[in-house]
């Protein structure tokens, strides 16, 4: 399969996905979100890790413009594609390290916090700005993230949609590591776990998730109904309105 919204790249036994859409932040649509998976699955048999970042940004979230005239069902469904893509992350037989450069948030975050370590460069930026436009958070902001970083930074997080910065994400331990160069650094630590014994990577990774990972898809499921009511709201659409038309004016 050709790429377009993303590129793979081969490094010894580590495979490294590169969002590819730099012109629109890294924005994540629907198409992006079936290329990764298309490529995570045909590498799984010949790779021991994976990598997954973006060059500049790692993602400014999904992309709003089609949220302009998108209705509630419609909405749903999309949020259940990032779902889709935050369980496949967490469900993968090999560890998923995302290196984090430039603009980290919404939809973006959401599915860093759905891989395995997170490498954040010294001067990225990350916050849960959905609030501004009247939606909620998806692919797990409302349900994952509380269990990262605890109840109250992850609603002052998303009540407030301030941006912070990597210093004060790792504070809140929301990013693992920072790192002047984190896709180095993420290569290094790929390295390390490829030479580990292949099984007892794969099933430390499940017995994890199984620990952790209670009702997870029914909890994110819920959160993508709720994105699909407020998505109906009035508010919500002239939010998203006036968001567009400012963008489409610069």
């Amino acid at each position: 399969m050709e790429y377009t919204d993303i590129n793979l790249v081969e490094d010894g036994n580590t495979r490294i996905i590169y969002f590819n859409r730099e012109g629109h932040l890294n924005t994540v649509t629907e198409h992006m979100v079936d290329e990764i998976i298309h490529a995570m699955k045909s590498v799984v048999d010949s790779s021991r890790s994976i990598i997954i970042g973006g060059r500049n940004n790692f993602s400014a979230g999904a992309d709003i413009a089609q949220f302009q005239y998108i209705d509630a069902r419609n909405a749903y469904d999309f949020h259940l594609k990032l779902n889709e893509l935050a369980l496949f992350f967490r469900n993968y037989p090999r560890p998923v390290i995302s290196f984090l450069n430039g603009y980290v948030l919404g939809g973006g975050l959401e599915l860093s916090l759905s891989t395995d370590i997170r490498i954040c460069s010294r001067k990225a930026i990350l916050g849960q700005p959905e609030i501004n436009l009247g939606i909620n958070a998806g692919a797990g902001g409302n349900v994952i993230l509380p269990s990262v970083i605890g109840r109250n930074r992850a609603l002052y997080m998303i009540l407030t949609g301030e941006k912070i910065t990597a210093l004060q994400a790792y504070d809140f331990g929301l990013v693992d590591l920072l790192s002047d160069d984190p896709e180095a650094e993420a290569r290094r630590i790929a390295e390390i776990i490829n030479n580990m014994p292949e099984h007892a990577v794969s099933i430390t990774k499940h017995a994890v998730n199984t620990s952790t990972d209670s009702n997870i898809e029914l909890k994110l499921d819920y959160e993508a109904a709720l994105f699909g009511i407020l998505q109906s709201e009035k508010d919500t659409k002239e939010r998203i309105d006036k968001f567009m038309q400012k963008k489409r004016s610069k």
